[in-house]
């Protein structure tokens, strides 16, 4: 008697740890289902906030520095049409755009106006493309921006993966005339684009 009455108990007794057991992993699973989510939207919204500040800095920059905004839209119009070479006849063709932004001085003493007698795009079938670039200024006034141009270019050979290359130039820029009056590439650094590599 004592045996069925702990095997009917047994019987009774499964059937609730096991339904408590289920409860508690659902609630454990809504518990961090929760969490997730609360986790998610915080970093949605540091993020959002994180842009924000960006743009609010930038902001400041071009309303109290308005000649060093000045020359960063400058220079990146000239290294669009000086890194964006899709073929030898892009490559001969590109100081035209370029005298644009610069100074004569510029377009006789820089290394991005010499020509390319030797035709090597043709030769290696190069196709450079133009990512972004960041500005550094040293100094700012009425009459001169000076600073580094860090430029990012993309490019691609037939045979190999493609590349991140990063130019570094010495740049000076004249908010009177609008021109760009010193641009002398001071270094090339190149990046997979495989962060296996790295």
């Amino acid at each position: 008697m004592y045996h069925s009455y702990k095997k009917a108990a047994l019987l009774w007794t499964l059937p609730i740890i096991f339904f408590l057991g289920g409860v508690g992993f659902w609630l454990a699973t809504q518990l961090i289902a929760q969490q997730h989510q609360t986790m998610s939207k915080q970093l949605t919204q540091h993020q959002t906030h994180l842009e924000q500040q960006k743009d609010q800095v930038s902001n400041i920059i071009a309303s109290k520095q308005p000649h060093v905004s000045a020359a960063s839209d400058v220079l990146d119009k000239l290294f669009t049409a000086d890194w964006t070479i899709a073929s030898q006849k892009a490559f001969d063709s590109k100081a035209k755009v370029m005298a644009a932004y610069v100074t004569e001085d510029v377009i006789e003493n820089s290394l991005d106006f010499k020509p390319d007698p030797d035709k090597m795009v043709t030769q290696t079938g190069v196709v450079m493309t133009y990512d972004h670039m960041d500005f550094l200024p040293t100094s700012a006034s009425s009459t001169e921006v000076k600073g580094k141009a860090i430029v990012f270019v993309k490019s691609h050979l037939k045979d190999s993966p493609d590349a991140m290359t990063r130019f570094v130039y010495n740049v000076s820029y004249n908010p009177t005339n609008h021109l760009i009056n010193q641009l002398d590439r001071v270094g090339t650094f190149q990046l997979q684009s495989d962060s296996t590599v790295l």
